[in-house]
């Protein structure tokens, strides 16, 4: 035997059914009509007719649809969040690296300037440091949203694949540029 469908047992399946129901994970679950009926037993029909008489689906459908938008905006946040948190990091890196450089180019000009035996760095460790200078550089213009990646692109534009190739290359750039800026692209 069924019970009878109050307007508050209604009410109860019908957020059940919208809104769906939560497990101990946190995962929630959207129940159907059927399974609905039998949990709180009360008469399938009786609950499909209540259902559709007061468009149980559409608001389903309107809630499902809000809370994926809710929650992409929420992951969006965090990921701008993270590549913020990313960039400064990486630019006190670069700034970081480029300081150590100066300072040990610095002491060694004052040793030079003290010491007249002093040879000084040889190439290769000036080469070493002027490449480590290099790399900080571009990580920190990267950070800062400088894409000077963009002059890596080169192809040969009177070929079709070559310049489809480089335009794809120019729009994943886009597209990072434009993650990272928080979806709009300048």
């Amino acid at each position: 035997m069924s019970k009878k469908l109050t307007e508050e047992l209604a009410q109860i399946i019908r957020d059940e059914f919208v809104h769906g129901l939560l497990n101990e994970d946190g995962e929630r679950s959207f129940p159907t009509i059927e399974t609905l009926a039998k949990s709180h037993g009360v008469a399938r029909t009786t609950l499909y007719r209540r259902s559709s008489d007061q468009s149980w689906q559409i608001q389903k459908n309107q809630y499902q649809s809000e809370l994926t938008q809710k929650l992409d905006s929420e992951r969006m946040q965090k990921m701008v969040s993270d590549n913020k948190r990313l960039d400064d990091n990486c630019a006190q890196i670069a700034m970081g690296i480029i300081s150590s450089v100066g300072r040990k180019l610095q002491r060694t000009f004052e040793m030079e300037r003290d010491n007249p035996l002093y040879t000084g760095m040889n190439t290769t460790e000036l080469s070493h440091l002027a490449h480590a200078v290099a790399q900080a550089q571009k990580i920190g213009k990267l950070a800062l949203g400088q894409a000077q990646e963009i002059s890596k692109v080169s192809a040969d534009v009177s070929r079709p694949e070559a310049f489809r190739r480089a335009m794809e290359q120019l729009d994943e750039l886009a597209a990072v540029r434009a993650n990272q800026d928080g979806g709009s692209i300048h």
